[in-house]
């Protein structure tokens, strides 16, 4: 009976756990080419997360999809600005993206722990933003 409740309780009052919060945000060159910003959370609070950066709209829809992103919160910060795409990491960088852009470069930054906590303050998602963006 108290396994019966429970189970109740717990399907009609939480978020259901098997759903995915899946977050894309896409980011644009001046010559018109797209790149991908994604990344997708599970668990019953979120807290469990992939992330790739991709020129591909197909990549990272399911969390099977795996190849070429990185597991964990808020694995980095990044600015977008004149096709130069910018992500700061704390102390290493621990992602890489695998494709190569036409129109867009890629910067990689490691920052201290006092620079990282100033770029952090900053996340207002207008000129750094954390993955998932929201």
């Amino acid at each position: 009976m108290r396994i019966m409740f429970f189970l109740l309780v717990f399907c009609l009052g939480c978020e259901n756990p098997l759903t995915d919060d899946y977050k894309c945000k896409t980011l644009t060159s001046s010559k018109g080419e797209k790149i991908y910003v994604k990344s997708i959370n599970w668990g019953v609070t979120g807290d469990y997360q992939r992330s790739i950066i991709t020129k591909s709209t197909k990549k990272l829809t399911v969390r099977t999809d795996t190849i070429g992103s990185i597991e964990g919160y808020e694995p980095f910060i990044y600015h977008f600005k004149n096709d130069t795409l910018t992500l700061f990491f704390y102390d290493y960088v621990t992602y890489r993206i695998k494709e190569k852009f036409k129109t867009i470069s890629v910067n990689y930054l490691v920052l201290n722990d006092d620079e990282f906590l100033s770029i952090q303050d900053k996340i207002d998602n207008k000129y750094y933003f954390s993955v998932p963006s929201y």
